[in-house]
């Protein structure tokens, strides 16, 4: 049988936190793979329409701006490609995002039984919520897809770039969340208030529409670093190059920060969140 001691964490240095918090993620794969089923199969179970809830929102929301094009109630800025590809791109990779961001909180809510129940490496709980998002991901990027064979989009040599660098968006966006999770498992205002955000945000991204070629509008674009991530990666799945290349740069050496401290504060934090649990 397993022997596990317990010392005060001041005792640990950097070096073995981290080590212990990419071996969390190692070793509670299987977990977080079996629960992910769990959680999969419970969620569309006794659903009629089963996996395309998760398309449901995306498509709506699109389907509402390109309504109010359409009848001119909103006029939109001309785009380089028709608007409703525009539009179903924009706001499918703009709900990815989001879903990063609280994937952490979300999945650390949802499994509070296991949590103070049961001894596992807590990070199988974040490896759990990848295991869903890759799922979503690939429905949602599937509808993408058809929309590009509609009006027949031929992508060029940079949409190699997609995958790389959403990967990076990913890793980026999550470690956010997990800096989040201390606060946002304890107060549920956090929770709260992340989704509000995004739907304040959507309206000074180039989401729904493109940045304006002048005024306040393009001034307040120019300084969202969302602007220049969604605008690449709409970009490059639509056949156009990569313009931002010191932008994705920057998010590299983000993406190596926030990992390595998004582990440290998660390994440091989830025995403080665990007992509270159990108070």
């Amino acid at each position: 049988m397993e022997k596990r001691f317990y010392t005060s964490a001041n005792s640990y240095s950097l070096r073995t936190i981290l080590k212990s918090g990419f071996s969390g993620y190692k070793n509670s794969f299987y977990l977080a793979k079996q629960l992910a089923k769990r959680d999969i199969s419970a969620q569309h179970r006794q659903s009629l329409l089963g996996l395309f809830w998760i398309i449901i929102p995306v498509l709506v929301n699109s389907i509402v701006w390109i309504t109010l094009q359409a009848t001119g109630t909103v006029r939109v800025t001309e785009t380089t490609i028709p608007y409703p590809l525009f539009v179903i791109i924009g706001t499918t990779l703009w709900s990815l995002i989001s879903e990063c961001v609280l994937l952490p909180i979300t999945n650390i809510n949802a499994n509070k039984s296991i949590i103070t129940k049961i001894n596992f490496d807590k990070e199988g709980l974040i490896t759990l919520g990848l295991l869903k998002f890759g799922l979503n991901f690939l429905i949602k990027i599937s509808i993408v897809i058809l929309f590009l064979l509609f009006y027949k989009i031929a992508p060029s040599s940079s949409i190699l770039w997609f995958l790389p660098l959403l990967f990076l968006s990913v890793i980026v966006f999550v470690a956010i969340g997990i800096l989040l999770t201390p606060i946002g498992v304890l107060y549920n205002d956090v929770s709260r208030i992340i989704p509000i955000f995004f739907q304040f945000a959507m309206y000074v991204t180039p989401v729904v529409y493109m940045v304006p070629k002048s005024g306040f509008m393009k001034k307040i674009m120019s300084f969202n670093p969302l602007s220049y991530w969604i605008s690449d990666l709409r970009n490059i799945l639509t056949g156009y190059p990569l313009e931002n290349t010191g932008f994705w740069m920057s998010m590299f050496a983000i993406a190596i920060g926030s990992t390595f401290l998004a582990v440290i504060v998660y390994r440091v934090s989830m025995p403080i969140i665990t007992e509270r649990m159990s108070a």
